[in-house]
């Protein structure tokens, strides 16, 4: 399900990675049994499932996945997951991989995502089999040597099998994530590491944009507002000698 030289396992009972603190650590998950280190994928092959006390075929028992937000049922759940590879190189390295990717494809540029900010998967039969990240940060690297150009309002998408088979290299660097996963089981804290990763080809589309009209008047209260016409600011005092020429020209 993946290139044969990555490997994917998932261990709550590391505490810390990197010397980054770990959000999905624990001892016992929601079911009360002990966290253990699961290898999902071995070079590539499925070999596991995160498992909770509800079995499925050939997989009868609880590896200590069982997880949940109170008040909701546990099932089988990421703690900290960590993908690693056995063929990586450099930053400098992947970078002139990359170069080397785009002139290959005679592609004038090729995208690098820098940093996101999340993303979701549809894993329901019922439905499409597909993935959304969203980017906060895109380059537009050239192969001709052009400054790199920043790129608004993109976003990843694909399906899930098709787009990591098209990894063809990583970093030798792991980067860790911290934060929130929510599943059918709730809002669960979760790690992932991974190192930086060359793709062959990967789908993206625009993100999407309000049409909206904006307002035609500014908020109450705030500084585009004229200032209020008070009855001070209303009545023009007349000066001292316009009182005196009014004064003259009584009858």
């Amino acid at each position: 399900m993946l290139p044969e030289f990555l490997s994917v396992t998932d261990d709550p009972t590391l505490k810390e990675l990197n010397g980054t603190g770990l959000a999905g650590t624990y001892d016992f998950d929601d079911e009360g049994v002990p966290a253990e280190r699961v290898v999902a994928v071995e070079n590539g092959v499925l070999k596991n499932f995160l498992m909770s006390r509800m079995p499925i075929t050939n997989f009868s028992h609880s590896n200590g996945h069982g997880r949940r937000q109170p008040g909701l049922m546990p099932t089988g759940r990421q703690g900290n997951l960590i993908v690693t590879s056995t063929k990586s190189v450099s930053d400098s390295e992947l970078h002139a991989k990359f170069v080397e990717e785009i002139k290959k494809q005679g592609k004038p540029y090729g995208l690098y995502f820098e940093d996101i900010q999340g993303g979701f998967t549809l894993t329901q039969r019922a439905l499409p089999q597909a993935f959304q990240v969203i980017p906060v940060m895109v380059w537009r690297v050239y192969a001709d040597g052009r400054p790199d150009e920043l790129v608004r309002g993109v976003d990843i998408v694909g399906t899930p099998l098709l787009s990591l088979n098209n990894i063809i290299l990583t970093g030798d660097k792991l980067q860790v994530f911290n934060g929130i996963c929510g599943a059918e089981s709730g809002q669960v804290p979760v790690s992932a590491a991974a190192p930086a990763m060359l793709f062959s080809e990967i789908e993206v589309q625009k993100k999407n944009k309000g049409t909206d009209r904006p307002p035609l008047m500014p908020p109450p209260g705030s500084d585009q507002n004229p200032a209020p016409l008070t009855e001070k600011a209303a009545v023009k005092t007349p000066s001292k000698a316009e009182a005196q020429e009014r004064g003259k020209a009584k009858p």
